[in-house]
């Protein structure tokens, strides 16, 4: 245990001291830091009332301007009109000519020409996939045209609204998982679990094929078992990649905590997740990263070269973009039976079972097995790892394949 212990604490370290990992974990805290003291610095430097104001002046001005010309003599109430279009201002044009001029310069968005009380004529410069311009134009011009009949025919249309289009009041209670409030979370937890694996997986991997090629690991697997080794330089790295996320998540934490009334608690959701979840997240998220960065740091000593990395990892990270795709588009049913199925897969259950949990209602007994298949494949994993660790240190040249390492430990 002793030499397992000096090989993490050296690959440990090693990564703790990295340039890259130092700048990369300042980087990252200091943007949290600044993108949370935001309502701070607006009211430092502008004032709380006046950016109220600044804004509902922007909001205004970036209304689009709309032309319109009435041809019907006056049979549609303009002003009406205007009231109900709520897509930005109309001006009124005497020309089709200059409508049309006005449109194709792009000084205004769009140009209706009301031929009849429910009828128009749409000018548009480009007719694009989305507009919502003439769908607003069409409502509000219906809406226009209920008021003036029913004003006609002596009825007040403020309460014939009210039954067509009522106002419902409706609580929602929820039994299990709040699953709108906490996709949030969820997807910043699995995308930052995703880029740890795929970052110090690469890293792993490199470390590995780097001392292979400087002939720094046959020194090293003559002093030690080759376990001690590849535990050693996992879990070492695995500690510097929780450390690292670890920091940037609580300094989040901690500036909110301290800044929380600036953003009126709006971002409890995000930097107040339930202790139930998090728990999960760094179980199943621990057992996830060691049980990709074994295979990582296998793939890394069947390659005699850094460069050649790239080729002999591109299957299992095909894998593993494939089971975050899965994760990401489970968040939108939970309850769906791939979800399901790759929450007890060692390859998928880390982020899978996660997704369940935080936004799903799961049993017990469905956490208990899937951590339990993944926990006996982690440690499966681990020792296949250390028996291709040391037998790549004997062979060299051009990489070898995985399936032709497994095929010569089963010979042996």
């Amino acid at each position: 245990m002793r030499e397992f212990f000096i090989v993490l604490k050296f690959e440990f370290l090693n990564f703790v001291k990295n340039k890259a990992f130092i700048i990369s974990t300042i980087v990252l805290s200091v943007l949290i830091i600044m993108g949370l003291l935001i309502p701070n610095i607006q009211d430092t430097f502008f004032g709380g009332s006046d950016i109220e104001d600044d804004t509902s002046t922007e909001i205004q001005e970036d209304l689009g301007s709309f032309g319109y010309i009435d041809q019907t003599d006056g049979k549609v109430d303009i002003e009406v009109l205007k009231q109900n279009f709520q897509a930005g201002n109309l001006k009124e044009f005497s020309s089709s000519e200059k409508l049309e001029k006005e449109v194709d310069s792009g000084d205004i968005e769009a140009g209706y020409i009301i031929e009849e009380p429910l009828k128009y004529k749409h000018i548009i410069e480009n007719n694009e996939m989305i507009g919502f311009g003439s769908n607003m134009f069409e409502a509000s011009l219906a809406e226009t045209y209920r008021m003036e009949e029913f004003e006609n025919a002596g009825i007040d249309y403020s309460e014939i609204k009210g039954l067509i289009s009522p106002e419902i009041q409706s609580d929602t209670v929820v039994l299990g998982k709040d699953s709108a409030n906490n996709f949030l979370y969820t997807y910043i937890l699995i995308f930052g679990l995703y880029f740890v694996i795929i970052m110090y997986g690469q890293l792993i991997a490199s470390g590995v094929a780097s001392e292979k090629s400087n002939r720094a690991m046959e020194v090293l697997v003559t002093s030690t078992d080759s376990k001690n080794l590849i535990f050693g330089k996992v879990i070492g790295g695995a500690l510097a990649g929780f450390t690292q996320f670890f920091v940037v998540i609580a300094t989040g934490m901690i500036v909110y905590n301290f800044n929380s009334t600036a953003w009126d608690n709006s971002l409890d959701f995000l930097f107040k997740i339930p202790g139930d979840v998090l728990l999960n997240f760094a179980v199943f998220g621990i057992l996830g990263y060691l049980f990709y960065a074994f295979i990582y740091g296998a793939l890394g000593a069947l390659v005699s070269r850094t460069e050649d990395i790239s080729a002999s990892a591109t299957p299992i990270t095909i894998v593993f973009v494939g089971v975050f795709f899965i994760a990401m588009t489970g968040m939108q049913n939970t309850e769906g039976i791939i979800l399901k199925i790759a929450s007890f897969v060692p390859f998928s259950s880390f982020m899978a079972m996660f997704v369940r949990v935080s936004m799903g209602s799961v049993k017990l007994w469905e956490v208990v097995l899937s951590l339990g298949i993944l926990l006996l494949s982690t440690i499966l994993i681990g020792i296949l790892a250390s028996k291709i660790y040391r037998m790549g240190t004997l062979r060299y040249g051009n990489p070898i394949k995985l399936r032709d390492a497994l095929k010569g430990l089963k010979e042996d």
